[in-house]
């Protein structure tokens, strides 16, 4: 079999059968995996950028040597089943999941994956539709509020459509998909009449929990490593090879699963550490918080200003990844509605032409005017959208709004704490940790921010919210006087603008008290918890010196996991301030006035 090397800085050589190199690494599907980042960390690390073709290789390779390492034992678990038979087309769809399971990344990653379910469910429901079995479309049922990850179901959909030719049968599709997804495959009737008996179900499913689990899998695995070693964090170091070479498939509790020989526990929780270490640090950093808000707001706006009533959702959709790509169109008003002609041979004037001749010089432009309606149709031709795309579109459309800050750092705003240790240690000295008052400031900004983000898209407190709260209070006193609404319902809504107005009241005063502007950009930020959880702790260990059924054991039963000692209850915000034009501030000075005066609205 002729390979093709691809040299990468974590591994090594990449070995790739030049087949698959040719009919899908060169194809323009997965070559747009190169304009798509990895991470958002650039804000934090500016040297942090490397793409998702990159990391889809380094996850191929680790899913080659996973499969190896447990192949043996499929062999021999399978034999005299319709799995044995198999096992060759299983490693190829398994290898293919691999290299496929982030072809439908969004731009930006995850900042952009949310806009897929611009219209609910319409993504989960053309995943389905790509799969004819009624096993798959049930068990995606069953996850009920549990959905995979936006871009999995898309990777799922350009994978199955774009390389159709992979896949000979329904069971190869089904079998792909549950991989990049990790939805395993439910003890059912019918799923014993297309996959075999219970024996063999639970060996398929050792195979998809490789590639994407609630524990430790591949694709885990290398962007913890890749990530780690391109942003120059100090990080555990994780022998992937000793991991991976010790994984095997293990009967516990009369059910097979994916375990690790003993010479892996050190290393298992080297994983665990890595990757908690990198989302507590990193990820959590409220300068990359910040542009994922900017970039969100980007996008929300680019898609408003394209949607139209046939197409609401014009560009975050299959058909803008695609080669063949797909036309996305606005129309602007050609005159003022007092000048509007609605002749057909209406004279256009000097600032009209002006907007024709300033038209954007994007690919294969095309313009439609409509001198009934006064309009100008601008239509352009988007395919294999990345990050690039929507940064040429945010330059012509977004820059004079929020946007403007992704290319102006020098624009943005302050975090008041620069870190959840920052936030409790200030919060902490004054009120405690647990109390109350802590808990109703959470719930207070909660609902604050929830209510700009209705009213205005983004979680921006200034001079329009306080103006809307003030018109909402005026408006239920005038529903209430005109018998439009009962007491009790007058009671609930002034309850709610009360806390709203409390609240961005005191962020009012704070700004003229410090020199800076009303306007206070709120990012709420989850709490950190390990992301394994208690999964850790089910890990099966086998000791192949232990006869018998205690040649199994779970992670927790030999090994006391890390974990904190203290669940903390609460979830914390960030919140950023920015400075009068050339006014001279003192960073401790506004932390601690902030706080004070926060903890203050909190009593009252």
């Amino acid at each position: 079999m002729l390979e093709k090397q691809f040299k990468d800085p974590i591994y090594g050589y990449i070995e790739i059968d030049a087949a698959v190199v040719s009919e899908i690494i060169d194809t323009p599907a997965f070559q747009r995996l190169k304009d798509i980042r990895q991470t958002s960390y650039t804000p934090l690390y500016p040297a942090a950028y490397h793409n998702r073709y990159v990391h889809s290789l380094g996850v191929y390779h680790l899913g080659k040597i996973a499969f190896k390492s447990i192949r043996p034992q499929l062999e021999e678990m399978s034999a005299g089943t319709g799995l044995q038979e198999n096992i060759d087309n299983l490693q190829k769809m398994f290898e293919l999941a691999c290299l496929l399971h982030d072809v439908g990344h969004a731009p930006f990653s995850h900042t952009g994956e949310m806009f897929y379910l611009d219209r609910e469910y319409t993504l989960y429901e053309k995943l389905k539709s790509c799969i004819s079995n009624t096993t798959f479309a049930e068990d995606f049922d069953a996850l009920a509020t549990k959905k995979p990850a936006e871009h999995e179901c898309m990777s799922c959909i350009v994978g199955l459509k774009t390389f159709s030719e992979r896949f000979h049968t329904e069971k190869d599709k089904d079998f792909f998909a549950r991989c990049i997804i990790g939805m395993p495959i439910r003890l059912s009737d019918g799923a014993k009449r297309i996959y075999g008996k219970k024996k063999e179900i639970e060996l398929l499913n050792c195979i998809i929990s490789l590639l994407n689990s609630s524990i430790i899998d591949v694709d885990r695995l290398d962007y913890v490593i890749r990530d780690s070693t391109t942003i120059g964090f100090q990080n555990v170091q994780i022998d992937y090879s000793r991991l991976l070479k010790g994984l095997r498939i293990v009967l516990l509790n009369n059910q097979y699963h994916i375990g690790y020989h003993k010479s892996a526990l050190s290393v298992i929780e080297n994983a665990v550490y890595a990757h908690d270490a990198e989302k507590k640090w990193v990820q959590s950093h409220p300068s990359i918080l910040y542009e994922m808000e900017i970039l969100k707001s980007a996008m929300g706006e680019l898609r408003t200003i394209f949607r139209t009533e046939a197409d609401e959702n014009p560009i975050f959709c299959y058909d803008a990844l695609t080669e063949s790509g797909k036309a996305i169109s606005r129309s602007i008003p050609l005159f003022s509605q007092d000048s509007k002609v609605k002749a057909k041979d209406a004279t256009v004037d000097g600032e009209s032409l002006q907007k024709i001749l300033n038209l954007d010089d994007f690919r294969n432009l095309d313009i439609h005017i409509d001198w009934e309606e006064g309009t100008l149709t601008q239509q352009y031709y988007i395919s294999l959208l990345a990050d690039e795309d929507l940064l040429h579109l945010m330059k012509k459309f977004c820059l004079d709004g929020f946007p403007l800050e992704y290319f102006a750092r020098n624009k943005r705003r302050i975090a008041v704490w620069k870190s959840e240790a920052e936030f409790r240690a200030l919060f902490q000295s004054r009120i405690g940790d647990a109390t109350q008052s802590i808990m109703k400031l959470q719930t207070d900004f909660e609902s604050l921010v929830k209510y700009c983000q209705d009213k205005i898209s983004v979680p921006i407190v200034g001079p329009k919210i306080l103006e809307m709260l003030e018109c909402e209070e005026r408006d239920a006193k005038r529903a209430l006087e005109s018998n439009e609404i009962d007491e009790e319902t007058y009671e609930d809504i002034i309850k709610g603008v009360t806390r709203k107005k409390h609240w961005s009241g005191i962020l009012k005063d704070l700004a003229e008290k410090l020199n800076l502007e009303f306007d206070f950009l709120i990012v709420f930020q989850k709490k950190f918890n390990s992301s394994f959880k208690s999964d850790v702790g089910e890990i099966p260990i086998y000791f192949p010196n232990i006869d018998g059924e205690n040649s199994v054991v779970t992670f927790r039963d030999v090994v006391e996991p890390l974990e904190p000692s203290i669940k903390r209850t609460s979830n914390f915000f960030h919140l950023f301030y920015r400075p009068k034009e050339n006014a001279k501030i003192n960073k401790k000075e506004i932390m601690n006035a902030i706080a004070d005066k926060i903890i203050e609205g909190c009593i009252k």
